[in-house]
């Protein structure tokens, strides 16, 4: 497999979550709180298998900064569970280019990159058409969309756990990184479930919701941690820069899987809107594209 492929089959893999997320929310795990507990569930069984299959590392500075790593992204879960559970998919699926721009301020701010002109033109690309993105009109108003400030601390999460996968991540394995990641992410999945809000919706979750919902949900979180896999191998064997920006692609796959499944599954899933509005998302899909490459 190439790196190509681990990247592009990456963002494919994302945005049917994001589509499968929503729905579960939607349709069936009322509410977005419990949502990340059942990631980390998923998440530690993984990380304990990749663990034993790396030969149990102790890999000492480098365990920790991945640790913490995974315990940010966990953070990042929450907010992005918020965002789905009002905003679009594949608007969604946009917004989280904008990492791209947390991303390159903090590797200027701690790793000390250049901050070129070309990279300049990128951050204002991918914010511009962000935020025109998740605009909405009520009443003859625009304002930004429920779903814009999670994603935004979604993304700054996500960012910031980048970095520290990229102090850590010379010389060190694929499954290191997958096992100690895990690790942290299951460790914030405890921190969360001492929230008693947080445990009761998981209670109320698991209780009420059948065998048939309770795979979904699983399945979703599996192939999440999929996703990220990929990522993580496209990087691993080729250049991280290009990789990264060809996550530019996910709003492409979200916006062909809402067609596709409103066409297969139209009980389960609605039909997103069409005409205009569908070539405004692919043009401002482009736009961001664009941004996250001159960004790499």
């Amino acid at each position: 497999m190439t790196w190509i492929s681990c990247a592009i089959g990456s963002c494919a893999v994302y945005a049917a979550v994001n589509h499968l997320d929503a729905h579960i929310i939607s349709r069936h795990v009322k509410g977005p709180a419990a949502m990340p507990l059942y990631t980390a569930i998923v998440v530690l069984v993984i990380s304990f298998v990749a663990f034993l299959a790396a030969g149990l590392p102790d890999m000492g500075r480098e365990g920790g900064l991945l640790t913490a790593a995974g315990f940010v992204m966990m953070m990042a879960n929450i907010f992005y569970f918020r965002a789905i559970a009002v905003g679009d998919p594949a608007i969604v699926a946009a917004m989280f280019q904008v990492k791209a721009v947390f991303t390159l301020v903090l590797s200027r701010l701690f790793l000390d990159e250049r901050l070129s002109a070309e990279r300049l033109v990128g951050f204002v690309l991918i914010l511009g058409a962000a935020i025109v993105l998740s605009l909405e009109s009520v009443e003859g108003r625009f304002r930004l969309g429920k779903a814009f400030w999670p994603i935004l601390v979604a993304d700054f999460c996500w960012a910031t756990a980048a970095i520290f996968v990229k102090h850590a991540s010379t010389n060190v394995t694929f499954l290191s990184i997958v096992a100690y990641e895990g690790f942290g992410l299951a460790l914030g999945g405890v921190a969360i479930a001492l929230s008693g809000p947080v445990r009761h919706a998981f209670r109320t979750s698991y209780r009420d919701s059948g065998r048939g919902v309770i795979a979904l949900v699983f399945a979703s979180e599996g192939l999440g941690f999929l996703g990220k896999a990929l990522f993580l191998l496209g990087v691993s064997l080729g250049p991280v820069t290009i990789v990264s920006a060809l996550g530019g692609v996910q709003p492409f796959f979200s916006i062909a899987y809402g067609y596709l499944f409103a066409f297969l599954l139209p009980q389960l899933f609605p039909r997103p809107p069409g005409g205009v509005h569908v070539l405004k998302r692919l043009a401002l899909a482009v736009v961001l594209m664009g941004g996250v490459w001159l960004c790499r």
